[in-house]
């Protein structure tokens, strides 16, 4: 199980991805990838920026395409996670390497579940134990 985060979605939203990625997404099995509705959320909250900065609604029905995709391949924010993410946040603000709250939710999300994050964002969530590729640098 791979998650993909925010800054990979958006990176497959572009007209020319980044190759590594591409490659990455053609070799993953479609199978083992999943999304979280906090990653939906921080999308969501990009497209609607886009739409009141500029009126266009491309990435608003990228988006619906992508909920479509992923929709028997979504994990959720449950009250076990929110208790690992207070966990998560709390480590690494002691560590004095705060992590951001939609990170954290991520992280605890993955953590949760098994599953490994695919992200360009790697620093960001080291020091959690959490299983992390990052497909930008070619990554297996």
């Amino acid at each position: 199980m791979i998650v993909l985060d925010t800054n990979l979605i958006s990176e497959l939203m572009k007209s020319s991805p980044d190759a590594h990625v591409a490659t990455w997404m053609q070799r993953t099995p479609e199978t083992d990838l999943l999304l979280c509705d906090v990653v939906v959320m921080e999308l969501s909250f990009g497209a609607e920026q886009l739409l009141r900065r500029t009126g266009s609604s491309r990435y608003t029905v990228i988006l619906q395409n992508i909920r479509v995709m992923f929709r028997d391949r979504m994990l959720s924010f449950n009250p076990e996670v929110a208790l690992l993410t207070g966990r998560l946040r709390a480590r690494r603000e002691g560590m004095g390497r705060p992590i951001s709250l939609p990170d954290a939710m991520i992280a605890a999300i993955c953590l949760y579940h098994g599953a490994t994050l695919a992200t360009r964002n790697v620093k960001d969530f080291e020091g959690l134990d959490l299983k992390l590729v990052n497909p930008f640098e070619g990554a297996q």
